[in-house]
């Protein structure tokens, strides 16, 4: 064999072998940083994390905004399983949406912002922040119909407000004279939904006619318009400092 085949040979059988310990030096490497192989369970749920993180600091909504409402009846009518925010749309949510869209956010009368429900909002305007928010995130989001905003309310009750007949002001925010944070010091309905019952009026995709309904009443009624099938009713571009309103989605992933 010539020297020039014999030198050939050589480098063949030492990239071989730089070729193997490539791989074996690879394979340590994954087995080192197992936590970070996209079919690692601790990795995924790390993955999963981050990005319900990336997801709250960008729109104040994660999964845990979010509450199951389940399939059932309601006024003999079948319902279909949603998922509903917790809360009101809040202004640190809103005002996210109107710095996007270079929109001026609405006034707050002076309350507060942050976690207080957003209001001096229209119908539109609800509508608008629901189809961005879908655009944003691909979770469908929509205003709830009057009918799945009184079942997600009543959460399997039929007495006038979901925890019993007689009103609770601990339960409620009617008469303060003002808007109050949600969720505050109110409990959850059976459901895990904040403030279904006084805070802010909020918006439903239900139009009679030109106008669209509003539920639930708000800070500036007492009891008896706070109850499970209260309604409000007002045209799409109005605005007013006791209505609001919260979204609803099919899935959120």
């Amino acid at each position: 064999m010539s020297e020039n085949a014999t030198e050939l040979e050589q480098l063949k059988q030492t990239i071989a072998e730089l070729q193997q310990a490539l791989v074996q030096k690879q394979a340590e490497l994954e087995d080192c940083l197992g936590n970070r192989h996209p079919d690692n369970t601790v990795y995924s749920t790390l993955l999963q994390k981050q990005q319900e993180q990336d997801c709250y600091k960008k729109f104040r909504i994660c999964e845990a905004s979010w509450a199951d409402i389940p399939a059932g009846q309601f006024h003999e009518q079948p319902m279909s399983a949603f998922k509903m925010l917790t809360t009101p749309v809040t202004f640190e949510m809103y005002d996210l949406f109107c710095a996007d869209r270079h929109l001026q956010p609405p006034g707050d009368e002076g309350w507060g912002r942050d976690n207080r429900p957003v209001i001096n909002v229209s119908h539109d305007d609800a509508q608008q922040y629901a189809d961005w928010l879908s655009e944003q995130t691909g979770w469908s989001c929509c205003l709830p119909t009057e009918e799945q905003w009184e079942y997600a309310c009543r959460a399997g009750t039929v007495t006038d407000f979901w925890y019993g007949d007689t009103p609770d002001p601990r339960m409620m925010v009617m008469g303060t004279g003002k808007t109050m944070p949600t969720p505050g010091s109110r409990m959850a309905n059976n459901w895990g939904l904040y403030d279904m019952h006084g805070n802010v009026w909020e918006w439903t995709s239900t139009n009679k006619h030109e106008d669209y309904i509003l539920c639930g009443g708000s800070w500036y009624n007492k009891a008896n318009w706070l109850t499970s099938s209260a309604r409000n009713i007002a045209f799409p571009n109005e605005k007013n400092n006791n209505w609001g309103f919260r979204v609803i989605s099919k899935s959120v992933t």
